[in-house]
């Protein structure tokens, strides 16, 4: 794991340059954000993944 945590600064370059971008509403305005790449995964628990679920579902 380590290895990729030291590749992660080149990862987001990559991304940046060939614009990997995702878009948010926020306050009834369109943003577009790069798509930013992290090393460590996030550990959810079961009750954070139902609640998110139900919304991607």
């Amino acid at each position: 794991m380590y290895d990729i945590c030291r590749e992660a600064d080149a990862i987001n370059e990559q991304l940046a340059r060939y614009g990997v971008k995702f878009g948010i509403y926020k306050n009834n305005e369109f943003k577009e954000q790069l798509f930013p790449f992290d090393a460590i995964p996030r550990v959810i628990t079961a009750e954070e993944f139902a609640y998110l679920e139900k919304g991607l579902q």
